[in-house]
């Protein structure tokens, strides 16, 4: 249940703040995942839906035991009670929006937020009151920021980050170099950001944005962007991470690949894989495209996009955990992607 708290913002009497939580679909390394809950847990998230793409993940045996966790596995059984008897959707983002909704038709909590297990919402003001300074059927986007990986970080989510940008031509190339047309918005993934809606208020979830029913038709919710609360976005925790990535998108036929990617993020994965073959060409290749040299350190304050939050979500975890996260989770990745040994002789 919500907690209670005094709230200037409401009309006089009622004294509930909106309490949120967060949903995600997930495929990733045990320990991301439970790094992800634990911060957003401490953060006030009141429920944590997970829903694991792969029903036999050992991850979903492993999470920790938080206030309001709630682990489903999508299995055969789960897709055909979800779809009158269809099977599992092969589009990820399709699957991914049936379980935000889901969860919003199931959460006990007054707002529900779609994130990734890469993703972090990270608050610099009260975001409770601004949920209840919201108007009525509008969805809050949070801004996002990606984080720009330093050649040796101090432990795996180090880094500062970068803010989006609507420059482009010239500006943009002397911002970003040669890898502008890889970009959109500044970004490498996705300029979107990410949505929360009030549960059950006739909103939609999608992916990065809400929708509403308008008539016989799906439009985009009103949205208002969020003042109090960012989106902290990890385009790969590691270089392994970032480069098996792309590697899976690379095995999807490329009818699939246009149909699910941006030409830039498509841009991104043919550079990719012109340079990448082992292990130690993914970290060189990272580090030429992500890194945080001081060349793109000077070029990103230039043009005022660099954002220097100190953000370490793994003090959420104990220190023993946190020392080897990052053998760790590049240990799970591999032992989950079998395949990749076959492609990168130098694997452990």
């Amino acid at each position: 249940m919500c907690a209670e708290s005094p709230d200037p913002l409401r009309p006089q009497g009622d004294t509930r703040l909106p309490c949120w939580g967060i949903v995600m679909t997930v495929r990733e390394p045990v320990a991301l995942i439970e790094t992800n809950l634990r911060w957003h847990s401490q953060l006030g998230a009141e429920a944590l839906h997970v829903f694991f793409d792969d029903p036999a993940d050992p991850a979903a045996d492993a999470l920790p035991d938080l206030p309001g966790l709630r682990a489903i596995r999508c299995d055969a059984g789960f897709w055909r009670r979800r779809r009158n008897k269809k099977d599992r959707p092969d589009s990820q983002m399709r699957r991914q929006t049936i379980n935000a909704n889901l969860a919003q038709g199931r959460t006990d909590v007054d707002w529900l937020f779609h994130i990734d297990a890469d993703e972090f919402m990270w608050c610099d003001g009260d975001l409770r009151s601004e949920l209840g300074a919201m108007p009525a059927g509008h969805e809050l986007n949070l801004p996002v920021l990606e984080r720009v990986r330093p050649a040796a970080p101090r432990h795996a989510f180090d880094g500062p980050f970068r803010a989006t940008s609507k420059t482009d031509g010239a500006a943009a190339q002397a911002t970003f170099g040669a890898f502008a047309p890889m970009m959109k918005q500044g970004q490498y993934s996705h300029g979107a950001g990410k949505g929360g809606v009030p549960v059950n208020a006739g909103l939609r979830l999608g992916v990065h944005n809400a929708m509403v029913r308008d008539g016989g038709d799906w439009h985009r919710a009103p949205a208002h962007v969020a003042q109090s609360t960012r989106l902290l976005h990890f385009d790969g925790i590691t270089p392994l991470h970032w480069g098996l990535k792309f590697m899976r998108y690379a095995l999807e036929p490329a009818e699939v690949r246009r149909s699910i990617l941006q030409s830039h993020r498509r841009a991104q994965i043919e550079w990719m894989l012109d340079r990448c073959e082992s292990v130690a060409t993914i970290h060189a290749a990272h580090q030429e495209m992500c890194g945080l040299t001081a060349t793109r350190r000077d070029a990103l304050q230039r043009a005022g996009l660099l954002r220097d939050i100190t953000f370490d979500p793994l003090t959420q975890i104990g220190a023993a955990q946190a020392e080897g996260f990052t053998e760790a989770f590049d240990a799970d990745l591999l032992a989950r992607n079998p395949w990749a040994a076959e492609i990168l002789g130098d694997a452990p």
